[in-house]
Order: C-alpha cells, then structure tokens, then sequence
C-alpha cells in the first residue's frame, strides 16, 4: 500500500495542508521547524509523490525545461545536478536540452515548451533574443549575465567583475599586452558583450591601449582553443598572456601549444574560466576564474519555484567568482 499525504502529516505530527505544501515545494508560510519534520518524515516512510494524479487536479505539468548549450562542458553538467537536486526536493521533473550552441535547437525547444506544457523554462541561450521568450505562458528564468536590464530574471555569475579580477592579476603581475577569446553569440546584450566591455573598460582605466588582434569571438570549445593558439603563434607581436573564454578554450589552447613547442607560462601565460575538474589536470595546471557551478544552478532553480508559486522574485541573482591560482600565469616583475 502505497503512503499517503496523510501517513506523512501523521508521522510529522502537522496538519494534512501543511504536509501538502511542504511535498509540493510551497514552503511559505511553513516554519522551518515543520518542513523538517515533513521531509524527514517523507524519507522515513519511503513516501512518493503521484505527479499526474496531481497534474490532474492543477494546471501543473511538475516539470521545468531545461535549455543549456553544451552539456559535455562539466561546468553545465554541473549547473543542471544543482538544478535537479532542488527540483527533485519539490517534487519536480527536470528536463534537459542540449543546444550545441545552435540557434536552430534553441527555437525548437522553445516551440516544445510551448507545444508540451511545461511550468518553467531555464534558458542559457546567448544567440537567442530574449524577446521569444514572451511566447511563453509559464515562467523563465535566464542563466547567465546579461548587459542590461530585461524583464525575465537573471542567474549567475557577476562576469563582469570576474573578467576584471582576472586582468587585475594579470597586470599586477606585469603582463600589458593580454589577449582574449570571449563567446561566439549575436545577443548585444549577452554574456560576449559583458566580457568584451569589461575588458575595454580595463585597458581604458589603465591607459592600455587595445590591440583588436588580441581579441576574439569564438565557440568557447577545446578546438576554439587550438585554433587560437596557432593564430597567436603567427602574430608578429605576440601577447604575454591570455585570458579564455572558458577552461576548455585553455585547454585547447594548452594543447596546441605544446605541440607547437609554445611554452606555458614561459613564453605566454594562460587564465581560464570555470574552473572545471580538468582544469586541475592538465600539465601545467590551469590558472582559473571559478565560478560557483552548483549553486548557479541551485539558486536558479529555487528562483523558478518561487516564480512558479507566484512569490517576489530578484530581477538579477549574481554570484562572485575567484581566482584560483595555479601554474600556468608567471610574473614579469
């Protein structure tokens, strides 16, 4: 015989409602004294939620779309075990689309959400623009930084200060002439455009001038990497340092430079972004921006229950980055 709201409510010694709301992740109003009491309770007696039959008596689906664009990068991987971690606690199904950086998927999943009633859309599509997301009946939620305001709410990492920090490094350890590899995308508002704008507004601050052959708009993808490192290899006036788009950019670029026989950090020093398991890996080890993968998604997700249960939300959820320092950056002071 299978438990009920019921069996749950009596073992936690609370009412049927507040059993209810708890498993149906509405929380408010609830002490944090009884939610424990529910939830362990729930665990205790193997209790498990029967979504359709629920699904039957609201408009609710119990499932939240899930759009990232490259899932074989660990950083989404891990965004996604937050987001699912918090989804699976309310009673929610996750599901996932991998967009591969297309444009094309990007529309088509967001056709399915409209076609296949889901309650919530998570989106990090940086090609997209934003405005095709008014389509939509149910709630969305950005991932990622955007340039200006927009009217959905936004989670992520504060790119802007992330990129600072880490030509601040750079530069307080003598490096003047850093290149960079930003994110192929075409939303103005995006992420590419945070990066490049903090990188402008750098250089302006202390009087570098910038050279627009150290920078770059690229796939932020292992060959992305490669492909940099033999451009910056012809270059008349090479750079001492580069800052990637992600770790997997660096990667790449790692790479490559061994096999063009480019030494890391001796003849360039290299700032990924991420901080992704191999990151740590690699010979030599990568030098890093983390960004706090699980909790973007966890924050994310929490955003979207409180967004689906109708509560206030933040318009823009910016976690903090760091650097990790390891041993492909050397100084030049």
């Amino acid at each position: 015989m299978s438990v009920t709201i019921i069996d749950v409510a009596k073992s936690a010694h609370v009412s049927k409602s507040t059993a209810g709301r708890v498993l149906a992740g509405d929380t408010y109003g609830v002490s944090g004294d009884a939610k424990e009491k529910v939830l362990e309770a729930a665990k205790s007696l193997g209790y498990v939620k029967n979504t359709l039959a629920q699904s039957l008596r609201t408009t609710r689906s119990y499932t939240v779309l899930l759009i990232i664009p490259d899932i074989t990068n660990s950083f989404w991987a891990e965004v996604a075990r937050g987001c699912q971690d918090v989804f699976d606690a309310s009673g929610y199904s996750l599901v996932l689309a991998n967009s591969d950086w297309q444009m094309s998927r990007e529309l088509r999943y967001l056709e399915m959400a409209k076609a296949n009633r889901v309650d919530a859309v998570l989106v990090n599509a940086p090609g997209l623009d934003v405005a095709l997301f008014d389509s939509l009946s149910c709630p969305v939620v950005v991932l990622g930084d955007r340039l200006k305001k927009m009217q959905y709410p936004v989670v992520g990492t504060d790119t802007y200060h992330a990129v600072q920090s880490a030509l601040g490094y750079l530069y307080e350890r003598g490096h003047r002439r850093v290149a960079m590899v930003y994110p192929h995308g075409v939303d103005g508002e995006g992420v590419s455009q945070i990066r490049y704008q903090a990188y402008k507004d750098f250089h302006d601050t202390k009087g570098l001038p910038i050279d627009t052959a150290l920078v770059t708009n690229a796939p932020l993808t292992i060959e992305s990497g490669m492909k940099e490192a033999s451009r910056i290899g012809g270059l008349a006036k090479k750079p001492t340092a580069i800052l990637t788009g992600n770790d997997l950019v660096a990667i790449g670029f790692l790479r490559k430079c061994h096999e063009l026989g480019i030494s890391v950090p001796d003849d360039i020093s290299v700032i990924g972004m991420d901080d992704i398991p191999g990151a740590s890996m690699v010979s030599p080890m990568l030098t890093t921006v983390r960004k706090p993968q699980r909790e973007i998604g966890e924050k994310a997700a929490l955003i979207v229950m409180d967004a689906i249960n109708g509560k206030e939300i933040p318009a823009r959820t910016l976690l903090p980055a760091e650097i990790i320092e390891r041993e492909t950056v050397r100084s030049m002071v």
